[in-house]
């Protein structure tokens, strides 16, 4: 987190006030949507610096929403699933693990900062979507959002001139690299603006295929979401995004994934025996194709590896020593760039933190089976939930080319709460005449 004193834009002022004040005063299905105009349209450079807490102003929408909740009574609402426990139980290991790598308040604080904006990002979530209405409600929030993030980020392609910079947080001019304008709109790289838009890009597919009266949004929102990646510039995003193609084109053959999950297990076992160097040098190969650091995500992983006596416990405070020729962030001489989601999880917490996170996806993927199961004799909603599962998968692929430092991780959140809140209810297919929308959902 940025160590600086409060920072106000009057129009960011205006905005978070709005915004704060919608949160608290919608109709609760449309209480997500003020978060996620914030997530997608303002920078972490407006912020309030209270007591050296920064409160960037998401996390004051998060909390206006958590008291929303309490003073609402609309936790009752949420049905209590192992995912959920799971969640908890990662969030005080990252607490209390992490903060046994080198005890100091500045990391007690930091960690404290990180389990804010998981518990109160993703319970906010689990308690004002709890049917599938709720869900399309904020899907096609995301889906308007995507055109004005999208048409702006082709407007700094073009200029390499980012308008996000009047709020702080985000450069003015745009980064440039083999000849390639990096556009990151409102985020704080390029990679992770063009995940965003490779990890919504399967959802608005979804949106496309199930939701009839808004069909001509979902279009729209879906080559929002492809035209996000290309502006990007990124490879990282731009190989989710390929993947996201792939894992939607599965559909037909979804009665076999068994088969090729195994299969995949097999062809990367056959190319660790047939590869010299570890098999985590395949970014390396693939760079080639794609461009980018790949060379520098196989690195990172084979250091992880060699180094793994200094993180396993409690993770770790210190890793410039693993930065190839002593290379280090600017910001912070003590650590390499941890340009990998899973590797950062390790040395944020150790081995017990990592193995709860992988612990919380495997369990949305089972949930996204067990709902399929259940809705094979209506493909229009199992489409929807092999949407979601796909979206998933898209992350998890991105996870190997960025740690999510931004709010970024709220749209992390976001996707792993509307999949418990699905993949636990009972849909009852009344009509999909109309959509999608027609579906009525109650706890089961």
């Amino acid at each position: 987190m940025a160590d600086q004193a409060s920072n106000f834009n009057p129009l960011a002022l205006v905005m978070v006030l709005a915004m704060g004040y919608l949160t608290w005063s919608l109709p609760r299905r449309f209480a997500i949507c003020p978060l996620l105009i914030m997530i997608c349209l303002m920078p972490l450079g407006q912020e309030l610096d209270l007591f050296g807490l920064h409160f960037f102003f998401f996390r004051i929408l998060l909390l206006i929403g958590a008291l929303r909740i309490v003073s609402k009574g609309e936790a009752r609402q949420m049905t209590w699933t192992q995912t959920d426990k799971i969640f908890i139980w990662w969030v005080v290991v990252s607490v209390v693990f992490g903060t046994m790598a080198k005890p100091s308040m500045d990391l007690l604080r930091s960690r404290l900062g990180d389990a804010y904006n998981a518990l109160t990002g993703y319970f906010f979530v689990r308690c004002v979507v709890v049917d599938f209405e709720d869900v399309w409600i904020s899907v096609r929030t995301l889906a308007l959002l995507s055109l004005p993030v999208a048409a702006l980020m082709v407007i700094e392609n073009r200029t390499a001139h980012n308008l996000f910079s009047v709020f702080g947080g985000v450069p003015e001019l745009t980064g440039i690299r083999d000849g390639h304008v990096r556009s990151q709109a409102a985020f704080r790289h390029p990679i992770l603006a063009g995940t965003f838009g490779a990890t919504l890009f399967p959802v608005f597919v979804g949106f496309w295929v199930c939701e009839i009266r808004h069909r001509k949004l979902a279009v729209a929102a879906t080559m929002a979401a492809i035209v996000i990646v290309v502006t990007a510039s990124s490879s990282g995003s731009l190989i989710a995004l390929i993947v996201a193609l792939a894992g939607l084109a599965l559909w037909k053959w979804r009665q076999h994934m068994r088969l090729i999950r195994w299969t995949t297990v097999a062809a990367i076992f056959t190319l660790a025996l047939a590869m010299k160097a570890p098999v985590w040098y395949l970014f390396d190969r693939l760079s080639g194709i794609f461009g980018g650091g790949g060379w520098h995500r196989s690195y990172l992983i084979d250091q992880t590896v060699n180094h793994f006596d200094e993180w396993w416990l409690f993770g770790t405070t210190y890793t410039a020593h693993w930065g190839p020729g002593g290379e280090v962030i600017a910001a912070d001489p003590n650590n390499m760039d941890i340009t990998n989601h899973y590797v950062a999880e390790g040395v944020k917490g150790g081995v017990l933190k990592l193995g709860l996170f992988l612990l919380l996806i495997v369990k949305c993927f089972k949930g996204v089976g067990r709902r399929l199961r259940v809705e094979e004799s209506n493909p229009r909603a199992g489409f929807l939930v092999w949407a979601l599962g796909v979206a998933l998968f898209a992350h998890c692929v991105a996870f190997f080319s960025i740690t999510y430092f931004d709010q970024t991780i709220l749209m992390w959140y976001w996707l792993l709460a509307v999949i418990t809140a699905v993949t636990c209810t009972r849909i009852e297919p009344t009509s999909f005449i109309d959509g999608a929308s027609a579906l009525k959902l109650s706890p089961g």
